[in-house]
């Protein structure tokens, strides 16, 4: 019985050995995937940061433009058309 329990607990000891090894690969690879993925946020953040800042610039640029110097002429009056509401009351 004693050679079965040492050659039990060997066998234990080095499974236990593996999985903690292989546990501390699969922590430093998602360590390392999780700061990748941060920078590529932090990356994407900043070009948006950069895409809206032409965005602004563009539209300060068309609201400084001039319409006449375009050709076009300003309307005579402004009318905005309202949405019928539907009725309540139907044949149905």
């Amino acid at each position: 019985m004693p050679s079965r329990t040492i050659s039990y607990l060997s066998y234990t000891a080095v499974a236990l050995i593996a999985s903690y090894l292989a546990l501390v690969v699969v922590t430093v690879t998602l360590a390392a995937w999780q700061t990748n993925l941060a920078m590529e946020v932090h990356e994407t953040e900043q070009e948006i940061g950069r895409l809206e800042s032409r965005y602004y610039a563009m539209v300060a640029e068309i609201d400084r433009t001039d319409p006449g110097t375009r050709g076009l002429a300003k309307p005579a009056a402004v009318t905005y058309a309202t949405s019928a509401s539907a009725p309540a009351v139907t044949l149905r």
